[in-house]
């Protein structure tokens, strides 16, 4: 129940943002492709760095990339290495040497940095995308619904028309 109150809360903040829908869904797809590239201690100051960089905004960019939480993490590094190593070395297994040789750890960590790297980019690509158009449409929904609605006070004329009957 918490969880859903604390998505509402980003979710409704997001819409009331102010600023061009299309920039703050170019922010918003910043981040969230931020968030799921494997780069997880420079989440949030790779969102304020590239959004100040781009002059998005970094509020949203910084919202986008909380996508990687301690729920979501192990899944994209999970597919991450698997697409990445599905590319780059189909086929190939990872095992540590033997004997310890430090040349040969080095290489193995290459090779797998490699794989996450490359798989958390073709991921977090879709997902940027995806972002980008369902922000942009809820931006725009929300502020054209909000802006046809009628005030809820109550508005006088300021010249009020005499009643029907009462001609001079």
């Amino acid at each position: 129940m918490r969880w859903r109150r604390r998505i509402r809360y980003f979710y409704l903040r997001l819409r009331r943002l102010p600023g061009n829908p299309r920039r703050l869904a170019w922010s918003m797809a910043l981040g969230v492709f931020i968030g799921v590239t494997p780069t997880i201690p420079l989440h949030m100051i790779l969102s304020l760095a590239l959004a100040s960089l781009f002059r998005l905004s970094r509020v949203t960019a910084v919202m986008g990339s909380w996508i990687s939480n301690p729920v979501t993490i192990p899944l994209f590094y999970y597919l991450s290495f698997k697409v990445g190593q599905l590319l780059l070395f189909p086929g190939q297994g990872f095992t540590l040497p033997i004997t310890f040789n430090i040349a040969e750890i080095l290489r193995l960590g290459w090779r797998i940095n490699l794989a996450l790297q490359l798989g958390g980019i073709i991921i977090a690509l879709p997902l940027a995308i995806i972002a980008y158009f369902l922000t942009y449409w809820g931006i725009v929904r929300y502020r054209t619904r909000h802006s046809r609605k009628p005030d809820r006070a109550l508005h006088l004329s300021q010249s009020p028309v005499p009643p029907s009957g009462t001609e001079t």
